[in-house]
């Protein structure tokens, strides 16, 4: 009778620490892991935005240099606005839609609606600091061609305001400072209402490094720290229930990036990121994310541009109770980027 009643508590026990390790949404895990492949988008896009550049000026005459030295062609920016409008759009198949063992593969159409406003640069002796601060739309809508289309009851949409500077105080330095508000709403009972099911807070930190080999190529290294202060109000409706900021956890994230543009439009980029992830609220948890990828970027126009990409990621976690995971993304997308 002892050992009945110890089994069934051991049970419990494991079933009630299983409910606390899962309260991720994967809803969640997929916005962050479109999130991340943005984010790599921007880097890129900062990285070979064109500026002033100087370069030589031929001689006029034999000897020339000689007299009055080496003179430049400055190639002056274009006057600087400060509103920035962009809508993105991408359609991709995933191999795992809800990041768990048992995968199940579909498709992903993600649209994204963003405005910004970004006030010329605060010069200093030290660099210069670029703020911008902006509120973002994005709409997850899963299974678009399955047949039968019956996914519209995990679609979500998330809503996000975001404050940020970029600090550029070196060379081929970055360092980035920010924080964001974001919300997770589902279409909850029907389509056209919503409900709010996840939402937090992000400060973050990162530096950026690159590396030159030519004006075509070169690497790219950064570090980005966050911290989710994150509120689940499901969470109280597991059994047994756990703490509403159980998804709260800090990450740590290593990029490294090889840049090749092929001609003034295509640009190749192959990468690899670990990100390492410790829960707060779920103790013991760590997480190692591994993700091996290559996207190429098409400029049909200065506000127009075409992607494509594919990438692989796995998922270890040094808690028995979590699901390891891997998955397969490839698709393309749509940018419109728009300044005023």
């Amino acid at each position: 009778m002892k050992c009945h009643t110890s089994l069934m508590l051991t049970g419990a026990l494991c079933l009630g620490g299983a409910n606390a390790f899962a309260q991720t949404p994967p809803a969640v895990n997929q916005a962050d892991a479109v999130k991340r492949q943005q984010e790599l988008e921007k880097q890129l896009l900062q990285a070979t935005k064109p500026g002033s550049v100087e370069m030589d000026a031929p001689e006029l005459f034999q000897g020339e240099l000689k007299d009055v030295g080496a003179q430049s062609i400055l190639k002056v920016k274009q006057q600087r606005t400060s509103f920035e409008a962009a809508f993105d759009s991408q359609f991709f198949y995933t191999s795992n839609q809800n990041l768990t063992e048992d995968a199940t593969g579909t498709t992903l159409f993600v649209n994204t609606a963003q405005l910004a406003y970004s006030p010329p640069p605060i010069q200093t002796s030290h660099g210069a600091f670029i703020p911008r601060v902006g509120v973002r739309h994005q709409w997850f809508n899963y299974g678009l061609g399955d047949r039968p289309a019956s996914k519209g009851d995990v679609d979500f949409d998330i809503q996000t305001a975001y404050a940020e500077t970029r600090w550029s105080f070196r060379q081929n330095w970055v360092a980035e400072l920010g924080a964001e508000w974001s919300r997770l709403i589902n279409h909850s009972p029907n389509y056209t209402t919503y409900r709010q099911f996840y939402s937090e807070w992000l400060p973050r930190v990162g530096l950026t490094r690159q590396v030159p080999f030519s004006e075509t190529r070169y690497l790219t290294f950064s570090w980005q720290m966050n911290y989710h202060l994150s509120d689940s109000p499901d969470a109280l409706l597991s059994a047994p229930p756990a703490p509403r900021n159980t998804n709260d956890r800090l990450d740590n994230s290593f990029l490294a990036a090889y840049t090749h543009t092929l001609n003034p439009k295509l640009t190749m980029q192959p990468y690899y990121r670990l990100m390492l992830t410790r829960f707060g609220g779920q103790t013991g948890r760590f997480d190692y994310l591994h993700t091996v990828g290559l996207s190429a970027y098409l400029t049909l126009h200065e506000k127009v541009s075409l992607r494509s990409f594919l990438a692989y990621e796995i998922r270890d976690s040094d808690t028995a109770l979590v699901a390891d995971y891997s998955k397969f993304d490839f698709g393309a997308g749509l940018n419109l980027n728009f300044r005023f």
